[in-house]
């Protein structure tokens, strides 16, 4: 029993390292490490429970062990991963051709290299094979395929309910030769068809590769259509106000022979009174200093612009520094899928409410809140808007690129979104 321990030990470490690599965080690292923690406790127990009720003999025993824990697995990267389900199907399915592809290769590599070894040694070295091969497999993926992964959208689900297709194909194959191959390690036919299958299912992974490099292209040239529309308007802005500015200055002269004949007629407090008109019509043509960060003060002044022509009422508390970690793109990405979806959400209740947004830096934290009014028909799952726009998906790759969370908060029909990310 002791060694049905150690190798349950060493399979639910690799399953763990395995899914951790894969999950875009939905909540925080105490929670998530709880739910694994719990896991792991579970892999064990139900791997002593299969010992047990099955016998140490019985050819079922693996099986039993496997499907009993890997599909909790599964449940548990589908509950704490933000990633759309169509994305995280694909990537149980390509773990699972993966993990079949390894276990394959430590009972050909044991059975060949260590034909000599007893039954239970057997297992330890297939373990040790694995946990060789997994770990490679990991850093590569986190290397290479994790940030093309972090930076598509999960709304393409037509593209990635195409390529989980053909993963699901593999998958087929892949598992009747994990089936052939351990009840014949030496068979020659086997082993020449795992391979072959092998080189085929990489072939494909490497074309689903580029097309999952294409998808994050795309995404990111959509972010930056967002910032190139954010620009414009400023440069909008500051045409208006520099013709605003320029108007003025060719009626400056006109304003100080009206003050000079207001005084002359001994009319002070008219006078003042026209001082007054005169320096607010200033501040109305010049742009607000929310903030002394340049892109996020401009995304305030383009957003506040907008609400304010549209009849919606704003509060903007803004504290963030000038320099901060956090890339113009990212504050474009977050800020203006952020306000978008609160203006949009304003107009589509027909609410004459306020939007609340306050943005502060505390403990080299970027702590962002965001309230606004919202259609009755509004639905939150586990503190996330259902169904998940295009905005949202945008503003959760930009989260996690700053290991943030984002909570969503809804009460007597105003929403809050709250986002907090290490700057």
């Amino acid at each position: 029993m002791n060694h049905l321990v150690m190798t349950s030990l060493l399979m639910v470490a690799t399953h763990i390292a395995c899914f951790a690599a894969m999950t875009e965080r939905k909540y925080s690292v105490k929670k998530t490490l709880l739910l694994y923690g719990l896991y792991a406790l579970f892999f064990i127990v139900w791997a002593l429970l299969a010992f047990m009720l099955l016998g140490k003999t019985s050819p079922h025993v693996i099986s039993f062990s496997f499907v009993g824990t890997i599909v909790p697995a599964v449940a548990l990267f589908l509950y704490t991963s933000a990633d759309s389900f169509s994305k995280k199907l694909f990537l149980i399915l390509t773990y699972a051709n993966i993990f079949c592809i390894i276990l394959c290769l430590s009972v050909l590599l044991c059975g060949s290299l260590l034909p000599g070894l007893s039954s239970v040694g057997q297992i330890y070295a297939r373990s040790i094979v694995r946990i060789a091969l997994t770990v490679p497999a990991i850093l590569l993926y986190l290397r290479y395929a994790r940030p093309y992964m972090r930076t598509v959208p999960g709304d393409k689900r037509r593209t990635w309910y195409s390529i989980s297709l053909v993963s699901a194909l593999f998958l087929f194959v892949f598992s009747l030769l994990v089936a052939l191959i351990m009840r014949n390690t030496r068979d020659t036919v086997y082993s020449m068809l795992f391979g072959t299958t092998t080189v085929i299912f990489v072939a494909v992974l490497w074309v689903i590769f580029g097309t999952i490099q294409s998808m994050s292209a795309e995404a990111r040239m959509e972010l930056i259509s967002q910032n190139v529309q954010y620009l414009q308007g400023q440069l909008a802005t500051a045409r208006e106000n520099a013709m605003a500015a320029k108007a003025m200055r060719h009626d400056f002269r006109h304003h100080m022979q009206n003050l000079a004949l207001l005084l002359r007629q001994d009319k002070p407090q008219e006078a003042e009174h026209y001082i007054e008109e005169f320096i607010h019509s200033l501040d109305t043509a010049s742009q607000i200093d929310f903030c002394p960060h340049v892109t996020v003060n401009a995304i305030l002044n383009n957003f506040y612009n907008r609400t304010q022509k549209e009849g919606i009422a704003v509060s903007v508390t803004a504290e963030v520094p000038e320099d901060t970690a956090i890339a113009d793109m990212d504050f474009v990405a977050i800020l203006s899928n952020l306000l978008e979806n609160a203006r949009n959400g304003c107009t589509a209740c027909g609410s004459h409410g306020k939007i609340t947004v306050s943005l502060r830096i505390k403990k080299g934290k970027l702590v962002v809140v965001c309230s606004n009014p919202c259609a009755p028909g509004l639905v939150i799952v586990d503190d996330m808007i259902e169904p998940k726009g295009t905005g949202i998906e945008s503003i959760l790759m930009a989260v996690d690129k700053y290991d943030g969370n984002i909570r969503y908060h809804l009460q007597d029909g105003i929403v809050t979104a709250s986002l907090v990310l290490n700057c």
